[in-house]
């Protein structure tokens, strides 16, 4: 890159616009360059029409091809309820309201991917201050942004754009605002509306959040930890309405009630939604799970299993979060991400399915933020040959699995 370039790329606001485009065309482009893992027809914008006409639940439309899988029907059978939290499609709802169903999942999940590609980069301006680094040299923001974009399960998720997606983008959304706000003013009262953001779009998420709560807990400012913890309860308490609107039951998700089929049913059925049994198989399909050789030996001969691909293998420079534990332990903001992102693992370790249908490991979208935050401290503000080594890795694993998707199914117990 030459230096009238370098200097365009240091003005914020030609690099943005330049990012949004490339973004734009990166997550709006590459889906039709590959076959969907599986097709979607969203239930987020039929609760969204459902909301508009003052219902909590889906009609069925026996004229459509309207998946009922993952629905929930209500305890006399007579109605079908969404069972995700609902803040996608409150979020959903002007536009449905325009478009009717022609404003689908995949379209929002794909634009709410662009913008937190926007806010990843709007928080690197300040995070390095945050974790004891010098300013951030325009190659290692170049090559963070790129990372983000094209290398890690952001891409897989705006590429499959369903309604686990959505909730995905939504609550990584909502967190990278959080962390805006926690590397410049650190308001705690706006911290807490974007955690409780979190809560109404993905629970199990939440635990990540703890990132942003540990420096009060430190500094005992009771005033502080009260106007960040209040919107989330607030939020609790309006999804524990939500529930009791539906089935009568504050506490009851539904989800033991699920519509399911396959191996999800059987998971649900013998063991629960959440059980110490699933912990060594999600342990293996979400960090360990390698390529494996194609049975019919076609290009390009090695191909992923939709359980999972072990997330140091789908976008190695993650393995930087190891180096950030080891050479920065000693920033708080260190140890909070890594405690954050270990939290965040108990549930979904405990949880009945790993993520599939996916490439890599999906549910990383849940502690990715403060993940990052320990890789942006791995990697420092100039980033060595092997950062930009990695991150070129990493973009290849994800043409081949998401381009190529050379999908096989390996038979473990």
């Amino acid at each position: 890159m030459d230096v009238r370039l370098a200097k365009e790329v240091g003005r914020p606001s030609a690099y943005r616009w330049v990012l949004l485009i490339l973004a734009g065309t990166a997550y709006l482009g590459l889906p039709s360059l590959a076959t969907p893992i599986r097709p979607w027809d969203g239930h987020f914008p039929r609760l969204a029409q459902a909301f508009l006409h003052g219902r909590l639940d889906i009609l069925p439309d026996p004229s459509s091809h309207q998946r009922s899988d993952e629905l929930i029907p209500s305890r006399d059978g007579t109605r079908l309820y969404c069972p995700y939290p609902p803040l996608p499609a409150v979020l959903l709802m002007p536009f449905v309201m325009l478009f009717g169903l022609s404003a689908t999942v995949e379209t929002a999940t794909r634009i709410v991917s662009v913008l937190n590609l926007l806010l990843f980069d709007a928080c690197l301006l300040k995070l390095p201050e945050v974790l004891g680094l010098p300013r951030l040299q325009w190659r290692g923001r170049v090559l963070l942004d790129v990372l983000f974009g094209l290398g890690t399960a952001a891409l897989h998720n705006a590429m499959t754009g369903g309604d686990w997606h959505l909730a995905h983008a939504v609550a990584l959304c909502a967190m990278q605002l959080a962390l805006l706000e926690y590397s410049r003013a650190r308001r705690p009262s706006v911290l807490g509306v974007c955690i409780a953001a979190v809560v109404l779009t993905r629970p199990t998420a939440v635990l990540a959040c703890a990132f942003f709560a540990m420096p009060l807990l430190r500094s005992r400012r009771p005033r502080e930890l009260v106007l960040l913890v209040v919107p989330p309860i607030l939020a609790a308490s309006l999804l524990a309405a939500y529930n009791f609107a539906r089935f009568g039951d504050p506490l009851d998700f539904g989800y033991q009630r699920m519509l399911l089929t396959g191996d999800g049913k059987i998971c649900m059925e013998t063991f629960g939604q959440f059980h110490p049994h699933f912990i060594l198989g999600n342990l293996f399909w979400f960090f360990l799970a390698p390529p494996w050789p194609l049975v019919d030996g076609r290009f390009p001969w090695l191909g992923f299993d939709l359980r999972g691909l072990s997330l140091f293998l789908a976008c190695p420079p993650t393995l930087y979060a190891f180096v950030a534990m080891k050479d920065r332990w000693g920033q708080a903001a260190v140890r909070d991400a890594a405690a954050a992102v270990l939290l965040s693992l108990i549930p979904l370790l405990l949880y009945f399915n790993t993520g599939y249908a996916q490439f890599g490991h999906r549910f990383s979208m849940d502690y990715l933020a403060p993940l990052l935050v320990l890789v942006v401290a791995g990697i420092g503000t100039r980033p060595s040959r092997l950062a930009f080594a990695l991150t070129a890795v990493a973009l290849l694993v994800q043409f081949w699995g998401l381009v190529l998707m050379p999908i096989t199914r390996i038979p473990i117990g």
